[in-house]
């Protein structure tokens, strides 16, 4: 029996990077080898690194058709990534794309939902790449001033995409919030948001709002540190209140029990504590 390239989700994952590719002029290819994306050579590197490329390959790898050069890698991480011998592997992958400069994105399954706008979030975060680079290329162009800073969310449209501000994940969810709050349905008028970092650089964050003086609802979630041009604390923050989002739903439809106002007040010291650096803040 032949076995298959790709399993469930790198299919999805293939696709879903291939239709966005159409659309720049670009290809993806899947099980390229470290060795032949890098032109690698013994030198600068362990012998332990070169033998690892010459053997191990990036799960897709997306080129420019005109100059037949890697432009990213994309990693799927399953379950089997949380093992150490998976850990080993995906940390000498880290360091050689960290040696030759190629940005890497790592995703696993929670990437390719399709409830945010309907969009997922990988197929955000490679827009994202290929809108920043033209962003930048602008700019040193002149056609953008040079002290503007490039912002997902304030796009206001993308090639045949219907939706206005296409990229703002959470637009109508941050509206519909406020809707219910001029209503006096909840006292909060936007999601509150704190996100912090740990020692690895890895992202943990919390989102709350309060129904009024004594109840609430929360969320928290967390975010690997990604090598890839994307801004992870705004990332986490738009996963964080579409999970908020949901959970409010719910509690106005009675199905779900809200938080004593004092209780999320113990979570948010607990995270402050717990990830002193914190980078992002917001609250209404």
């Amino acid at each position: 029996m032949n076995k298959e390239i790709f399993n469930k989700y790198e299919n999805i994952t293939y696709e879903r990077i291939n239709k966005v590719c159409k659309n720049v002029n670009t290809s993806v290819f899947p099980k390229v080898r470290l060795a032949d994306i890098f032109s690698i050579t013994k030198s600068g590197i362990s012998n332990e690194e070169y033998s690892f490329a010459l053997k191990s390959h990036f799960d897709f790898t997306v080129y420019n058709n005109k100059t037949f050069l890697p432009l990213f890698s994309v990693e799927f991480d399953g379950k089997y990534h949380r093992t150490g011998t998976q850990k080993f592997r995906d940390d000498i992958k880290n360091r050689l794309a960290d040696r030759f400069d190629l940005p890497l994105l790592r995703i696993n399954s929670r990437y390719l939902d399709t409830k945010y706008r309907n969009l997922d979030l990988l197929s955000w975060c490679v827009d994202v790449w290929f809108l920043a680079e033209a962003f930048y290329k602008a700019q040193e162009n002149g056609a953008i001033p040079y002290d503007e800073p490039f912002s997902p969310e304030s796009i206001y449209s993308i090639g045949d995409k219907k939706e206005k501000f296409p990229l703002f994940l959470s637009l109508e969810i941050r509206n519909e919030i406020k809707k219910l709050s001029e209503q006096k349905k909840i006292k909060s008028l936007i999601p509150n948001v704190w996100i912090g970092k740990d020692e690895n650089g890895n992202y943990y964050g919390v989102s709350w709002l309060y129904i009024d003086d004594e109840k609430g609802l929360i969320t928290v979630s967390g975010m690997k540190a990604q090598r890839f041009p994307i801004s992870e604390s705004e990332l986490l923050e738009e996963i964080m209140i579409f999970d908020l989002y949901e959970q409010l739903v719910e509690f106005l439809d009675n199905k779900r029990k809200s938080v004593l106002n004092q209780e999320i007040s113990k979570r948010i010291n607990h995270f402050e504590k717990k990830y002193r650096l914190a980078i992002f803040s917001v609250g209404g």
